[in-house]
């Protein structure tokens, strides 16, 4: 019996999944209203798969008219394969219709960024008489963190009465035993795929730190001199964990970076690679490691984002500045929150005004990464107004890809620099990079990654 899968729609016209039959290839039929608009077979490879024994069986097929979420979830779009000259229609998992609906979701709320003050005030008022309080809070957290400079309800202190502190033990272990509660509301990732607490199992002096930094040290020597022959700038940047830089309020021990990170800071000094390092753990120590990571998460407030932009900023230019004012309060949920109770924990941050040229920022093309992976997406960005004229290659993760929040590099470089190409990778892809032809070139990774070096 053939088994099949749909495991992504994409905006405006890509269906991806699997069909494995015994390792024979079928004809797939993309349908909207009933008429056929993508054919394809399920003749591709993929790791998950392959590892599955399943073989090439995954399919990505671009369909010739586009097609919109709202289209699958009104059942519009249907896909087929056809077996022994019987077409059988391919379920949609209920998990890929979540998160559409999610997608769907996401784009009404952006609908409420344009929304002057006194439409918003308006549809508060005729939500808070027709839905249940619960629902009516949490909509108004999502509202009031797209449209803060609007929002006719009190901002500042005042936001805090939409949420209600609470205490709990410090060193309690959430289920799935990856994290632990600090002090003062602090949550700590301390284990996960990387296992946070084990950069501290080998001493500074020792083989193998001094080891793995020197091949870092290879790696930044190769990828400067790689920008330098095609006339780009490399600039490379290291982030502290959360744990390292506020570990006192972990388990009470003195905060400090890991042997490794000590070991790479020192020999980048000694290799004479500074003009092309921006240490993270510099950046945001003139603003206070407190202040520059968030409660419920494992990455940065707004302020830590910008601060780390800063010294970017610096390292390409002295005279570029980036001022920024903290101070419209929002609600936000966390990554770690949810591992304790199931359900999301919230916190309030502040960001800063946008600044005016931020509307002028256009997505020029969007490349989501394969199902199931968090590497290989790709956005770029261009902005006609944007106050540096350098055009800039980001090879980065979780803390430069979310382009929409000020706590992310990607925010703010795709807003300040008129192009922007953003790439969630470990490596820097020196083809890609040829063909863009960038001034600067940024590679990005954070201080529990360090014991992987990439390839390039």
């Amino acid at each position: 019996m053939a088994q099949s899968t749909i495991d992504c729609f994409a905006e405006p016209n890509l269906v991806s999944g699997w069909i494995f039959d015994d390792g024979n290839q079928v004809e797939i039929e993309i349908e909207k209203n009933g008429d056929i608009i993508g054919l394809g077979k399920n003749n591709l490879s993929r790791k998950d798969l392959e590892s599955a024994g399943l073989g090439a069986c995954a399919f990505t097929i671009e369909t010739k008219k586009s097609f919109s979420y709202y289209d699958v979830i009104s059942g519009a779009i249907k896909v087929f394969y056809k077996k022994n000259l019987e077409k059988k229609e391919i379920e949609i998992r209920n998990d890929v219709i979540k998160s559409i609906k999610f997608k769907i979701f996401s784009h009404l709320l952006k609908d409420f960024q344009q929304m002057s003050a006194h439409e918003l005030e308006m549809y508060i008022f005729n939500e808070k008489k027709s839905i249940d309080d619960s629902i009516y809070y949490a909509e108004l957290a999502s509202i009031s963190s797209l449209n803060n400079s609007n929002i006719p309800l009190p901002q500042h202190n005042d936001i805090r009465k939409k949420i209600s502190p609470f205490y709990i033990k410090v060193g309690t272990v959430s289920p799935d035993l990856q994290c632990e509660v600090g002090t003062n509301g602090h949550l700590f990732l301390t284990r996960g795929s990387n296992n946070v607490l084990s950069i501290y199992d080998n001493e500074y002096n020792s083989k193998e730190v001094e080891e793995h930094a020197q091949k870092w040290i290879n790696l930044f020597k190769e990828r400067r001199d790689f920008c330098a022959s095609i006339g780009a700038r490399f600039i490379e940047v290291v982030i502290p964990d959360k744990l390292s830089v506020m570990r006192e309020q972990y388990d009470g021990m003195g905060s400090a970076p890991s042997p490794l990170l000590q070991m790479l800071e020192y020999q980048i000094s000694q290799n004479n690679l500074a003009d092309h390092y921006v240490s993270g753990l510099r950046a945001i120590e003139k603003i206070g490691f407190s202040n520059a990571f968030r409660k419920i998460d494992t990455h940065f407030q707004p302020m830590g984002g910008h601060a780390l932009f800063k010294d970017i900023c610096m390292k390409i230019s002295p005279s570029y500045n980036v001022p920024a004012q903290f101070d419209i309060d929002y609600i936000t949920t966390g990554d770690i929150g949810k591992r304790f109770f199931g359900q999301d924990l919230y916190e309030q941050c502040s960001r800063a005004p946008h600044p005016i040229f931020h509307s002028e920022r256009k997505i020029l093309e969007q490349i989501w990464p394969e199902p199931g992976r968090f590497t290989g997406g790709r956005v770029v960005f261009k902005n006609d107004k944007a106050p540096f004229i350098e055009k800039v290659v980001g090879f980065g993760n979780s803390f430069m890809n979310d382009y929409e929040s000020q706590a992310s590099l990607g925010y703010w470089l795709s807003t300040f620099f008129r192009e922007f190409h953003l790439i969630t990778q470990p490596d820097i892809n020196k083809d890609y990079v040829k063909n863009v032809n960038p001034d600067v070139v940024i590679g990005q990774t954070v201080e529990r990654f360090l014991g992987f070096i990439p390839n390039s």
